[in-house]
């Protein structure tokens, strides 16, 4: 059962996550922030994170950058998940470090494999 930390300002959109990736079998914590959200995966154990880009305070870009840059946290993979759709945001959270880009309103079947392919990535590069 993998553990994923979902960070989203949304409560509807939390709640929705939380339900969703529950009952694809995956234990689910979730944030409202991107300072939280870094907190939250330092402090635990987590297979993948999956974000929003637009939050207040440190925002998704931010939050990926921090993420990336901690021995704890710099291997897991990040799913970025947001209503901006436009080239330049996925540029940004690409390079930043984002392992896969999906938009809003989300279809949770992508997403659950979105997730299980960056963590199954992840694993195989940490075993090369």
């Amino acid at each position: 059962m993998h553990n994923i930390l979902c960070i989203e300002d949304d409560a509807e959109t939390r709640i929705l996550l939380r339900k969703s990736l529950e009952a694809a079998g995956m234990r689910v914590e979730t944030v409202w922030s991107g300072d939280k959200g870094v907190e939250a995966a330092l402090n635990g154990n987590f297979d993948c994170i999956v974000l929003d880009l637009m939050m207040p305070g440190m925002n998704g870009f931010q939050a990926i950058q921090a993420l990336k840059s901690q021995g704890k946290t710099g291997g897991l993979p990040v799913v970025v998940l947001t209503a901006r759709d436009d080239d330049e945001s996925r540029r940004r959270a690409m390079l930043a470090g984002a392992d896969d880009y999906l938009l809003k309103p989300f279809d949770i079947d992508s997403l659950v494999k979105s997730i299980h392919a960056a963590i199954n990535a992840e694993s195989t590069d940490s075993a090369s």
